[in-house]
């Protein structure tokens, strides 16, 4: 017999495993140079492995973590994510070789991963009648975990060091497993009939490529503005701290924002319509920024780029688990690990035009990709409101034949 589950229960846990996902993503930066000197490193060493230790394992796990989802449900999974990184939280606090560290960090990558998977597909299944909304509102707390702790790093490093403040997020980092660990979970998330071919078929979908697509070029011009918006301002602009940290902060807080605004005012807009108006949006903000004559022009254009920015990819996924019922877990997981593909790949091709021509032009290249992101959302919005239409279609003939015996 099915247990019964609470959905503000379950959605609560969903919350605590964003907010977990943005502390470990935001950890890594805030922390560098003091695991740094624990490792007797250089922060550019230190921070180059860590991220390709923590982002490779992310890619590679994300591969196994759906299939997983859809033969044995959410619940194992993200406990067992949420305890893999407050495990490894811990014993990072406790790393004294950098081979050690980067291990530990591979183990970090794979929890997020876990997390990552579990807590998408859940909300989608959770409410199915507007992931769009519930994904867009739910993805706020990654972004609350991801500033929160930038803000109050300096000042907890500083007084009580970076082995207690890794200690207190590994206890944070336990809040998905406590709360998941109880109660029921809907039917609908547990594939009990999984068959790995089938599941091999779901991803090759043309739907499912395009759909790819639009997670990797997003994710790839997001990193790209979180680690290039700064020191571009500071290049063209000769901004001088603080500033340079105000208008990176407001990046990320326009996508909060943005996010809160999809999931609220702009709920009933389809999740494909969304995605094409906001990335044409985008690319105003991107063409404004390169146009911008000061520095203050140039900042409200990253500021309104990152609040076009913020429903694209919780709104992509929404879009998703709408048009695909079945295997959501591999089918997520494989847009997550595009996603991590395309953030290291695109943010790495801005950085090196960056040096070698200057981020003026490197920003050019960024504008480029957002128009290739709205010409494919274009050809993506029509391609599910076909496939949504025919469901529907589907559906109604069900019901009337169910009538007819």
């Amino acid at each position: 017999m099915q247990k019964p589950y609470s959905t503000a229960h379950l959605t609560a846990g969903c919350c605590a495993g964003y907010l977990v996902m943005g502390l470990v993503f935001s950890m890594i930066g805030v922390g560098l140079e003091a695991f740094a000197s624990q490792l007797s490193s250089t922060a550019t060493v230190v921070g180059s492995l860590f991220f390709l230790c923590s982002g490779g394992a992310t890619f590679i796990m994300l591969f196994v973590v759906g299939p997983l989802i859809d033969r044995f449900g959410q619940r194992p999974v993200l406990i067992a994510g949420s305890l893999l990184c407050a495990g490894s939280m811990l014993a990072l606090a406790r790393a004294e070789s950098l081979p050690a560290a980067c291990a530990i960090l591979f183990v970090i990558g794979a929890g997020g991963a876990g997390l990552n998977g579990g807590v998408n597909t859940l909300i989608n299944h959770l409410f199915p009648q507007n992931p769009v909304r519930a994904l867009n509102l739910s993805n706020i707390f990654f972004g609350l975990g991801a500033v929160s702790l930038p803000f109050a790093a300096g000042w907890l490093i500083n007084s009580i060091g970076l082995k207690a403040l890794l200690t207190i997020s590994s206890v944070v980092c336990t809040f998905p497993a406590v709360l998941l660990a109880f109660g029921g979970f809907p039917a609908e998330v547990r594939v009990e009939m999984f068959r790995l071919r089938l599941a091999v078929r779901a991803l090759g979908d043309p739907l499912v490529a395009l759909f790819g697509a639009i997670v990797f070029l997003y994710v790839g011009l997001e990193a790209s503005l979180g680690i290039w918006s700064r020191p571009a301002v500071i290049e063209l602009w000769k901004v001088q701290t603080p500033l340079d940290q105000f208008i990176l902060a407001g990046f990320w807080g326009a996508l909060v924002v943005g996010r809160l605004l999809a999931g609220t005012l702009f709920r009933h807009i389809e999740g494909h319509r969304l995605v094409w108006q906001c990335s044409l949006g985008a690319s105003l903000g991107l063409a404004l920024f390169n146009l911008a004559d000061s520095v203050y022009l140039a900042a409200f254009a990253i500021w309104f780029s990152g609040l076009c920015f913020a429903p694209i990819f919780p709104s992509t996924l929404g879009s998703v688990g709408q048009t695909f019922k079945n295997y959501t877990g591999t089918i997520f997981s494989l847009m997550i690990a595009l996603g991590v593909l395309g953030g290291v790949t695109v943010s790495t091709l801005v950085g090196e035009i960056a040096g070698s021509a200057g981020l003026a032009l490197g920003f050019h290249l960024i504008l480029g990709v957002c128009l290739a992101l709205s010409v494919l959302q274009t050809i993506v919005s029509r391609r599910v409101q076909q496939r949504l239409h025919a469901g529907q279609k589907n559906d109604t003939a069900a019901i009337e034949q169910e009538g007819t015996l």
